[in-house]
């Protein structure tokens, strides 16, 4: 046998696009593909209190990636997936939000990570469209 290499394609990812006349109508619509994901099905009616979740960033990209890793990062430390946003401020450098959700008996691990790759945020028409890469 001689020594070789071959590229595969994998089926490790998903691609996520949203559209919303606001970011942060898109942050929340970013926030409700999340838990579908996470939970394999549509979310159930959530429960409990809310949680102030407050992500900062350098700019609008990174908080959108960096909103969704602190939901996936949620449901993996504590097993509780957001399932209801409230966003009370949304800057392009920082997102406030009410979140609350469901407890789920295991960690989801549906999704690693939202990444940088292929990431895009640009005005659309009436709003904003955003593509955003996950890693599952």
């Amino acid at each position: 046998m001689r020594a070789s290499f071959e590229l595969l394609d994998h089926t490790a990812e998903v691609k996520l696009r949203i559209r919303a006349p606001s970011f942060a109508e898109l942050a929340t619509e970013a926030g409700r593909a999340v838990a579908r994901l996470e939970l394999g099905r549509a979310a159930p009616a959530a429960e409990g209190a809310y949680r102030d979740v407050v992500v900062r960033s350098p700019d609008r990209e990174a908080l959108l990636v960096d909103w969704l890793n602190e939901l996936i990062w949620l449901a993996e430390t504590e097993r509780w997936v957001a399932t209801e946003f409230e966003v009370h401020a949304a800057t392009d450098t920082m997102l406030q939000a009410r979140v609350r959700g469901v407890t789920v008996d295991e960690a989801p691990a549906r999704i690693k990570a939202a990444t940088f790759h292929g990431l895009k945020v640009a005005p659309a028409a009436d709003g904003l469209e955003a593509e955003v890469i996950l890693d599952v």
